[in-house]
């Protein structure tokens, strides 16, 4: 979660866009538009990780920026950016996380999963599309390297895509953001897989 956050404001405002580059956004708006989520899939991300039973986890998971958030991705696009919200439509075999979970030395790849946005400048609004595929290495049963996996970014020029998605994808606090949440998920799921297990 805390990936696609950065994802979605970094996909606009990384490292600070310059007045040519918001030129060059509002010329090229519109010409894109993001396909509709699944409306039948849930919102709850975490119930359907934890107390799912199908054989694939599969849920819309909303994006939306805090207060102190939008102030800094204002200040950061030089008053361009006003908001965004974003929903990533997360499709993954339940199998898949079970493996990650009980592995010791494993590569994890996730497929892509596809994210929607809603920018809003000054201006008017308009919406991007991305795709979103971490990649967690384990060694000696912990998560020791990551990526976001950002690609896919249609809505804007590839002028200001294209180093973003660099930017984000070798963002040192995004990779240590991952392997936190990775390794904590991790030893939560197995706690709580064998209270279960301890059951009569």
């Amino acid at each position: 979660m805390l990936i696609v956050c950065a994802c979605a404001l970094g996909m606009i405002t990384a490292q600070g866009a310059s007045a040519q580059d918001m030129e060059q956004l509002d010329a090229y708006t519109g010409r894109h538009k993001a396909a509709t989520s699944p409306a039948s899939l849930p919102e709850d991300c975490f119930d359907e990780l934890e107390n799912g039973t199908g054989h694939e986890i599969a849920c819309l998971f909303p994006l939306r920026l805090s207060q102190s958030e939008q102030a800094e991705l204002e200040k950061g696009s030089r008053g361009y950016i006003k908001n965004v919200a974003c929903t990533m439509t997360i499709r993954m075999p339940r199998a898949d996380v079970k493996t990650t979970i009980a592995a010791r030395d494993h590569v994890f790849q996730s497929p892509e999963h596809p994210v929607t946005c809603t920018v809003m400048t000054h201006k008017s609004s308009f919406e991007i599309t991305a795709t979103f595929a971490p990649r967690v290495v384990f060694k000696n049963d912990e998560a020791v390297e990551a990526t976001p996996g950002l690609g896919n970014v249609k809505g804007v020029t590839r002028v200001i895509s294209w180093p973003v998605v660099q930017f984000v994808n070798r963002w040192p606090s995004i990779r240590r953001g991952i392997l936190q949440i990775v390794n904590a998920y991790r030893t939560h799921a197995r706690k709580k897989d064998g209270s279960r297990s301890a059951q009569p």
